[in-house]
């Protein structure tokens, strides 16, 4: 390490040395905002000379509304223009503040013809505009994200094509209620970008973003939005899931105060086919029939202000709390056991899910900082905490007719607290913006868990975890619209774990990595191209970790497993946009994979699902195509990927003379299409026809046996004269065939599984907004991966 520090210290020194070197240049720069004061990203600011205004050289904003350019000339005249906004012409200068008023008549323009949302390649990754376009109306954030160019909503939630969940972040601030996104209306979103190669400055388990930003609203005074909805199952009475979230904004002068709160109810019901054969000194055949439903309310809430001292500097605080207020899950199993072919048990497992000694409560909080230092350099200071508390009591009783009978009661109790601090500066130099930080995060864990009536170790087990990073990142654009950016991270992590109940599991271990990570994009012709590469690594869920081994009936236990590396991947990908077609390549190889892992506990057929790190690389290739457009009413968003892994496991297996064979989860590619069709009328009127499709093929090692197939249907109405209430209703799996069916082989264990989930739902929702003021909150948070782990 002290090698690879004195290398970079030289070649630091040695690009300081060729700058100073260099012919003399002048900066010219500033920042862009809108006429509140808020920056303005990806404008483009274009440098011309005096008197015959020819083109010099260009740049672009960044996040920060900041834009350099380096340059021989010390005088001239700036062009500054952006997508809705009135171009304006500025001398050319240091340290200016350019404001820019919205152009009402492009803006009401564009939302008359509500063409399809334009989507363009950024250093980053695709960003695709939102206002204007026939994603204005689609409801919520939820909506417009699963129909957004790069995004896919399926069986696993939303994810980035080829890259997984991202996270998500709105106005630069950190999305921890996934809540939030179903209260953000779709008509106060201004462009939603994917970006699929996160720099740097993100934690190294990041492999995919989406920034929302959102509409800049005028004015002062208070304003609010109301929306609720209930959804109703088609196939299960009871499952009826109501929401309701009222937020308001007040804002006068320079502070601004928000707050919000929002109920919700859930309900999810599952009736599921199991056969599990285990391969020991006898053959078990274990045959269930599983039903599972779930009920539960909660309540969340939030309160912040933020303070624009100056036009430059900006301070503020915020507090999220959330509290369970109804937590019922009730399981019944029926198994029927052989052994060698011969009957040896019919058993039924009920089981009962309830709030334990304490109601599980979350409480964060974030203080920031964020402005400019001088004329040039930008500041981002966080501060976050993070508390939470969960408790779960279980009651299972167990009936037989050929064995016994049982009564088994757990408790589980596990406290979460979490302290974290970031700081980022950025500073224009040469042709980019060179950006540096540090993120430092505490985390502590605490579990207990304790059973009655079996013989299965209870346990008390404190997990700590502290992480320190430093990161650097630098982007700049060259001549014919080239841009690089180039960062790296370095992370160290000291983790340990303690059982008070079994020390002989306690352990320590550090961690030490650089994370590296190069963009590349470019215009070839009429074609948008983008190459990137990046080191990502992903750490065990704080619930993997555990030691505590949970009874979910006589023959099945789940267990974390305290001894988990994390994962390391290597990851390259290009995207190529052309008009309205967008293709998307990834490749990902990844070391010590986390899979879960199912194998018997004992000669008795009990079989004990455990994560664990495969010694096999797991490598995917995954290749999409996007088609994007728009005849007259009609528009179409429709997407088509393919997904090839390459994944061999060496397992134990009594059946094969060697104990022992290799398994290949490789010659099924798994296969995704996504059909998003809306009409758009005359009198507010919207109609939406979609559907996503998965085929049959791998995951992981996991055998998807059937295809899935969600068709979802809509009709919207706008009312009012500024469109602040809209009323919508939709249909979600209408053919009921949004089910995952799976096989999985573990070498002397298999399972196949049937899967019948409430999903066939229709929901009303009724959305109004007064007056409605975005935030001007400007958190952006530390230690973010840290606390969605927790």
């Amino acid at each position: 390490m002290k090698n690879v520090g004195m290398k970079m210290a030289a070649l630091m020194a040695a690009l300081m040395m060729t700058l100073s070197s260099s012919a003399k240049t002048h900066d010219i720069g500033g920042k862009v905002t809108d006429v509140n004061g808020h920056p303005l990203a990806y404008v483009n600011v274009v440098l011309l000379s005096l008197p015959d205004s020819a083109f010099v050289q260009g740049a672009v904003t960044n996040n920060e509304g900041l834009f350099n350019i380096v340059t021989s000339k010390n005088d001239g005249l700036l062009k500054i223009s952006s997508v809705g906004f009135k171009t304006v012409f500025f001398p050319a200068g240091n340290g200016l503040t350019i404001q820019l008023e919205e152009d009402a008549e492009m803006l009401g323009e564009v939302v008359v013809k509500a063409q399809l949302p334009k989507t363009k390649l950024t250093g980053e990754g695709l960003q695709t505009n939102i206002k204007g376009s026939v994603l204005e109306n689609a409801g919520t954030a939820d909506d417009v994200l699963a129909k957004t160019p790069g995004l896919i909503k399926g069986p696993n939630g939303l994810e980035v094509m080829g890259k997984g969940s991202p996270l998500i972040y709105i106005n630069g601030r950190k999305v921890t209620d996934s809540s939030e996104l179903s209260r953000l209306q779709s008509n106060e979103i201004q462009n939603v970008e994917v970006i699929t190669n996160p720099g740097a400055q993100y934690d190294a388990t990041v492999r995919s973003v989406v920034r929302i930003r959102t509409i800049r609203r005028q004015g002062e005074g208070f304003g609010f939005n109301f929306n609720a909805s209930d959804a109703q199952s088609l196939k299960w009475a009871e499952g009826n899931d109501p929401s309701a979230a009222f937020n308001m904004n007040y804002r006068s002068g320079s502070v601004d105060l928000f707050g919000g709160i929002n109920y919700n109810k859930n309900t999810s019901r599952q009736i599921s086919e199991l056969e599990k054969i285990t391969y020991s000194k006898h053959l078990i055949e274990d045959y269930s029939d599983l039903s599972n439903k779930y009920k539960g309310q909660s309540i969340y809430g939030n309160a912040g202000v933020n303070w624009q001292i100056h036009d430059k500097h900006f301070v503020g605080g915020k507090i999220e709390w959330g509290t369970t207020l109804a937590y019922d899950v009730r399981t019944k199993v029926d198994d029927s056991v052989k052994e060698d072919g011969v009957l040896t048990d019919k058993l039924v497992t009920i089981s009962k899910d309830k709030i334990g000694k304490e109601r599980p409560y979350n409480i964060g909080a974030n203080l920031y900082y964020n402005g400019t230092i001088g004329k040039k350099m930008g500041v981002d200071v966080n501060f976050d905490y993070y508390v939470s508390k969960d408790s779960k009591n279980i009651h299972t009783k167990e009936s037989s007719t050929l064995t016994y009978d049982a009564d088994i009661r757990s408790q589980s109790d596990n406290s979460n607290r979490l302290y974290a601090a970031k700081a980022v500066v950025s500073y224009p130099i040469w042709k980019g913006q060179f950006q540096v930080g540090t993120e430092e995060s505490f985390s502590r864990r605490e579990d207990n868990y304790a059973i009655t009536g079996i013989d299965i170790p209870a346990s008390n087990a404190k997990v700590n975890e502290d992480i320190y990073a430093g990161f650097a990142n630098y982007g700049f654009q060259l001549p014919k619209a080239v841009h690089i950016t180039a960062g790296v991270r370095y992370e160290r992590v000291h983790y340990t774990y303690a059982d008070k109940l079994a020390p002989k599991n306690n352990l320590t271990r550090n961690y030490s990595n650089w994370f590296p990570t190069v963009s590349f994009t470019s215009k070839v012709g009429n074609v948008q191209l983008m190459v990137n590469y990046s080191a990502k690594t992903r750490r065990p869920n704080y619930s993997q970790l555990s030691g505590a081994i949970i009874y979910d009936n006589r023959y099945l236990l789940q267990s974390g497993n305290a001894k988990l590396q994390p994962e390391l991947t290597h990851i390259i990908s290009t995207t190529a946009v052309w008009k309205y077609l967008t293709f998307l390549v990834n490749y990902a190889r990844t070391n010590d994979p986390i899979m879960l892992w199912s194998a018997p506990y004992n000669d008795e057929g009990v079989v004990l699902v455990k994560p664990y790190n495969i010694d096999a690389p797991f490598r995917l290739l995954a290749v999409y195509g996007m088609l994007n457009h728009t005849i007259g009413v009609w528009t179409m968003s429709y997407t088509a990927g393919i997904q090839k892994q390459w994944l061999t496991i060496e397992m134990p297996d009594p059946r094969v003379i060697s104990g022992t064979r290799k398994s290949k989860f490789n010659d099924k590619p798994l296969g995704v299409i996504q059909l998003n069709n809306t009409f758009r009328l005359d009198g507010g009127w919207q109609l939406e026809l979609g559907g996503l499709m998965q085929t049959k093929g791998y995951s992981q090692n996991l055998y998807m046996k059937n295809v899935y197939f969600d068709l979802t249907a809509g009709v919207q109405k706008t009312l009012l004269k500024d469109n602040s209430l809209v009323l919508r209703l939709e249909g979600h799996d209408l053919l009921h065939q949004a089910h995952a069916d799976v096989d999985s082989d573990f070498g002397n264990h298999t399972i196949s599984q049937t899967n019948l989930l409430d999903t066939q739902k229709v929901k009303f929702s009724i959305r109004y907004t007064f007056n409605a003021a975005q935030s001007k909150y400007r958190g952006t948070g530390a230690g973010r991966d840290q606390r969605s782990r927790m």
